[in-house]
């Protein structure tokens, strides 16, 4: 039986016991698609590609906390003001959204609630404090160098405020005052601690409830926020732009004035402790999160979201997350780099790339004894793994979903409970609640791996589903038993893992009835559901 021969009886035999391989567009959940069954094809074919480059990862040498405190402005008083949160642009969202005006005027008792403005001029807090005294006492409230804020804090565009630990040694943020502490100007929160905090327990603002408000801190288009080598604990909950540390686009302050750049910063060397979010950002910018300490927070240590472009994410240690992941990036978080970070013991994955985000590099990373997968791919495309290592997490090494043009290099990925490697497509429209007009997706895999060091459980390393192509090249694997696909076995397996090893074969997956590749055809694969 020739080449030819061998696949018709191939797609024939899939097409009678149903196979679902292959790559289907997704419209809409009303149009949905079919996928075509039929077998994929394993090929070899000689050489290999050319030694791929590593990923260019930016210079973040200059992100010292030294050098970012450099830009503290000299003091400078100007305009502070208690007044009616109605009509500022940076406190708008929690008046005009969820109901939360109610909270205001509940905890403050009074109709119009009020708030801390710091409207022009460039502050510390003990000259903010002499300030506020002369104009409501109870305000701001001082203890040696403990400090209460006791109203929603703003600082205005043009403005600064800069909280130091020479002058600080734990900002408390009052929980039953509602306060929140927002930034359309300039803030600088260094070498200190700033507290969540319940005056009447007269202890830090513990989570009991995601929908219970905390304080949280926040800091909007067109400014500039740096955290540096500070401790943040007990802030946020469950409200839009609310969930502890924040950076967002407003569409107020960008309507008033359209030239506003993105929200943008810099958070390094600093711990997180007991967040609802250790960090999130909206539509931000070049925020660096680098050095950092996330323990034990609610929903996600570190999650960018909604079309934030440009972040560095590198040198962080994430563990102890209680509901979800390490590290998430979500809805086109593009252009981005996730590097040298430690993240471990989390109930989700370490590592998730997560509805269309694309073009970014995940280099260097320890994702460990995690509950779910070492790094997840869920509906990303085009983004690139670099000396990754993958180890012990409690489902796979690598899982994509619906991804494509994925290029993984030189991982190392042991001892994890589920395959090593998991790539298939899969209609979610029944598995999870999106809205797919903000979220539509493609059903298409694929991936190209090499230089990767994989220790197996019996099962096999690759687990298949529907994927337009598979390319692998110069794989060390072990135990050299192990399939290379699982729940299919291979002829010469053995031989196959031997010149994968020594770098002189390359081997192809893909659809039967797409092949075009010029190589030697070893067998046909079952799709794994």
């Amino acid at each position: 039986m020739n080449r030819k021969q061998v696949l018709i009886a191939l797609i024939a035999l899939a097409a009678a016991i149903g196979v679902a391989v292959g790559s289907v567009m997704f419209m809409s959940p009303d149009k949905k698609a079919t996928p075509k069954a039929e077998p994929l094809a394993v090929i070899t074919t000689a050489g290999v590609p050319a030694k791929p480059e590593p990923p260019k990862l930016p210079d973040i040498s200059g992100f010292t906390i030294e050098k970012i405190s450099e830009g503290v402005p000299a003091l400078k008083k100007g305009v502070v003001q208690v007044r009616q949160m109605k009509g500022l642009l940076g406190l708008k969202e929690f008046l005009e959204t969820d109901g939360r005006i109610q909270n205001a005027r509940l905890s403050q008792m009074q109709v119009v609630p009020q708030a801390l403005y710091i409207q022009s001029g460039d502050y510390d807090m003990p000259t903010l404090y002499d300030e506020v005294q002369a104009i409501q006492p109870d305000a701001l409230l001082r203890n040696g160098k403990t400090y209460t804020v006791r109203l929603p804090l703003l600082v205005e565009k043009g403005a600064s405020l800069t909280i130091r630990g020479e002058d600080v040694d734990e900002l408390r943020l009052s929980q039953d005052r509602s306060v929140m502490l927002s930034n359309t100007g300039l803030l600088y929160i260094i070498g200190t601690k700033v507290t969540g905090w319940n005056e009447a327990k007269k202890k830090p603002s513990v989570f009991e409830s995601k929908t219970k408000p905390r304080p949280f801190i926040i800091s909007w288009s067109g400014a500039h926020m740096h955290l540096l080598g500070s401790t943040f604990s007990h802030l946020g909950y469950n409200k839009g732009k609310s969930y502890g540390i924040s950076y967002s686009h407003c569409e107020g302050c960008v309507a008033e004035d359209p030239r506003l750049k993105r929200a943008t910063g810099t958070v390094i060397g600093n711990t997180f402790l007991h967040m609802y979010y250790g960090f999130y950002c909206y539509e931000a910018d070049d925020v660096a999160i680098i050095g950092n300490t996330y323990k034990d927070n609610i929903i996600y240590a570190i999650d960018p979201h909604d079309r934030s472009h440009r972040l560095i994410i590198a040198k962080n240690e994430t563990f102890g997350t209680k509901e979800k992941h390490g590290i998430i990036v979500s809805r086109e978080v593009n252009d981005s780099w996730i590097f040298d970070n430690h993240t471990h013991h989390n109930k989700g994955s370490g590592i998730m790339i997560d509805r269309t985000s694309v073009n970014n590099v995940i280099a260097n990373n320890l994702s460990e004894h995690n509950e779910q997968d070492g790094l997840t791919f869920f509906e990303s495309q085009n983004n690139t793994t670099w000396g990754n290592r993958f180890m012990n997490n409690g489902r796979n090494g690598i899982k994509a979903r619906n991804s494509w043009d994925l290029r993984l290099h030189n991982d190392t990925i042991v001892g994890n409970r589920g395959a090593p490697v998991d790539i298939y497509t899969a209609d979610i429209t029944g598995q999870e609640t999106r809205d797919f007009q903000l979220d539509p997706y493609t059903q298409r895999g694929g991936a190209v791996m090499s230089g990767a060091t994989i220790k197996s459980n019996p099962t096999g390393v690759f687990k298949l589903g529907q994927v337009e192509e598979l390319k692998l090249w110069d794989l060390f694997i072990t135990p050299s038993t192990t399939p290379l696909f699982l729940g299919n076995r291979i002829p010469a397996n053995l031989l196959l893992l031997q010149e994968l090893d020594k770098n002189t074969l390359t081997v192809h997956v893909l659809p039967a009835s797409q092949d075009k590749i010029q190589g030697k055809l070893l067998g046909q694969l079952k799709a794994t559901e």
